[in-house]
């Protein structure tokens, strides 16, 4: 469903003294800028209100594979998250099908498509020089650029109205060495992988596996290894052990938006480099490639246990309850991975726990396994052979419909020392007991246990605090046990007053976990409130944000490269602008909203 550039297009969008520059543009990247448009086009009949022919045959894949992560990673106009797709202050300007059923519905005859997010026109990258040739028309002709790689982005950073995207998908090649030596380095920082920006994770690990390696990455199959997860941190099931993707990496191919192609790491362009380990994507340049750290394969421990569905909201309270007390010594044994209302998923690679045929780890998790076959439930403790056969038995078939809503969140990491007393265990069992009573069901509870290095500085306190991690990453990541999630979605069709409803209660629940984990907490940049105040603090560290600034003066003093609360964004300028309308309306009409608490 790509489609070739029609000039006469682009002189309608750009204006009839940019036609022969974009010419030159289109040429000069081989072709490949090309129109963007929604995903759900080919159902519908009119498209901005002009006659649209309707494709039965592509109208068919699309509704079948709607919620599925290949269909939207494969299409540069397609995102996981439809509130990248949709302009969420103008519910009509959006080209979306209805998601409820399976497969998703047809559209009225009279129903119309309508670009919304969706960004104008896209270059699909495949070398370094596209993106300089993007990056110079930008600046020349005041052109607003966006970046997309794999398209999971939940906080609307990775689309925009109006917008030129570079879509670095295609940017899929690896390579392993045994050992490596970064550019501009003496030392040997033995075996890498140098991978691609859109590779997607679970290639990735297919990848590795074949070189008797684990490389860290997201939990999704289609999430990039070297895209914004890595840019905006990267926590995966192994972090607690192994760190964050952001600790792991050693070297960026990245093109900064002064048009240059830099090799950049510890020893050279050390500013930039601090800026990628977590200062997040779309900011200080665009990643051709990253070379992560990887780790030699072994034997894992695995548990995996699970309560029944269809518990009551008591059992799932008391399940919580039982969570909450045994989760610090799971993060000083060295596990990590998933807690929810009805499940812990955890991962354990440490050699105590996979040297003894599981004896250790059924004993760390017999409480809740207790717990689950009492009422009805399973539990599966036990060592397999690597990663890779976890990932591919337990974790794939998982992931077969992940997209195709519009589902936001807000997050905060829960510091170690609120479940070292009865105290603080107390303060977050009656948050979640005071959710319940607002209408979250205590059954749909998740959240990830994947803060970096758990397992080390709960070991070693003291000779943790020693160590110069260097990454661009709010602090609160090494001082956290939880990363707690209140996660919701609105309706592919709700109305204005809707999404302003949704969206206040969305953010005074980002109050209530601000007070339960504390002022010197933070969140997560990729999967925090996009509507919250207090960003800069919340996702970097108020000291990081400052030294983030001065980087970004540096290397983008022209601000080429913007996006929604991102380094180089200014609240008082941006929210109300009309680059940020889709977004900017929104917030601006939700902290107007008397049902919006003042502590907010």
């Amino acid at each position: 469903m790509r489609i070739a550039v029609p000039i006469a297009l682009l002189l309608a969008e750009a204006g009839v003294s940019y036609a022969s520059a974009w010419q030159t543009l289109n040429t000069t990247v081989g072709g490949r800028l090309r129109i963007s448009a929604p995903i759900a086009l080919p159902c519908f009949s009119q498209f901005g209100g002009v006659f649209n022919r309707v494709d039965d045959a592509r109208c068919t894949t699309v509704r079948e594979d709607w919620k599925t992560g290949t269909l939207r990673t494969n299409f540069p106009g397609a995102f996981m998250n439809l509130q990248s797709e949709a302009c969420l202050s103008e519910p009509e300007d959006q080209c979306l099908v209805d998601n409820t059923v399976t497969p998703a519905g047809v559209p009225a005859k009279k129903a119309v498509c309508n670009q919304g997010s969706v960004p104008s026109f896209y270059i699909e990258i495949t070398k370094a020089s596209d993106v300089t040739a993007a990056l110079k028309f930008a600046k020349e002709h005041k052109v607003t650029l966006s970046v997309k790689n794999a398209g999971h982005d939940y906080m609307t950073r990775n689309s925009g109205k109006h917008t030129l995207s570079l879509w670095t998908h295609n940017l899929q090649g690896m390579e392993y060495r045994d050992s490596f030596v970064p550019q501009g380095c003496k030392d040997n920082v033995g075996r890498v992988m140098i991978v691609g920006a859109g590779t997607p994770s679970g290639d990735a690990h297919v990848f590795a596996d074949k070189h008797d390696s684990v490389i860290l990455g997201p939990y999704s199959p289609t999430v990039a290894v070297s895209g914004g997860w890595l840019l905006g941190g990267g926590h995966g099931v192994l972090g607690p052990v192994y760190g964050m993707g952001a600790d792991r990496v050693i070297e960026f191919h990245v093109v900064t938006p002064d048009g240059k192609e830099r090799i950049v790491n510890a020893c050279q362009h050390p500013d930039l480099f601090f800026a990628l380990r977590g200062g997040g994507g779309s900011s200080f340049g665009v990643v051709l490639s990253a070379t992560h750290s990887v780790i030699p394969r072994k034997p894992i421990a695995f548990a995996d246990v699970h309560l029944p569905s269809n518990i009551s909201s008591e059992v799932a309270l008391e399940w919580i309850k039982l969570l909450v007390d045994e989760s610090l010594e799971w993060g000083r044994q060295g596990w990590g991975g998933h807690v929810a209302g009805t499940y812990v998923t955890h991962f354990n690679p440490t050699s105590d726990y996979i040297s003894d045929n599981g004896a250790k780890a059924q004993a760390s998790f017999q409480r809740v396994t207790d717990f689950a076959l009492a009422h009805g439930g399973t539990s599966n403790v036990a060592i397999y052979p690597n990663w890779l056969y976890i990932w591919n038995k337990f974790l794939l078939p998982l992931d077969t419909m992940q997209g195709g809503n519009m589902g936001m969140g807000s997050s905060r990491l829960i510091p170690d020392e609120l479940f070292a007393s009865e105290k603080g265990k107390n303060k977050l069992m009656s948050y979640f007991r005071s959710i319940a009573q607002l209408g979250f069901n205590p059954v749909n509870f998740y959240t990830p246990v994947t803060t970096p290095f758990t397992y080390q500085r709960l070991q070693d306190p003291a000779g943790f605090a020693t160590q110069k991690l260097n990454t661009s990453l709010t602090p609160a990541w090494y001082r956290s046990l939880w990363h707690l999630q209140t996660i919701g979605s609105m309706a592919w069709n709700s109305s204005y007053e809707d999404r302003v409803k949704f969206v206040t209660d969305l953010t005074n629940s980002t109050v209530q976990l601000e007070a339960v984990a504390g002022p010197n907490a933070g969140t997560h940049f990729n999967e925090a409130n996009p509507f919250m105040t207090g960003w800069q603090t919340s996702y970097y560290g108020r000291k990081n944000y400052e030294k983030l600034l001065n980087i970004k003066a540096k290397y983008d003093p022209a601000n080429i490269l913007t996006c929604w609360k991102c380094i180089g964004f200014e609240d008082k300028k941006d929210i109300a602008s009309s680059r940020y309308h889709c977004q900017g309306k929104l917030q601006q009409d939700v902290y107007k909203n008397p049902g919006l608490k003042p502590s907010s």
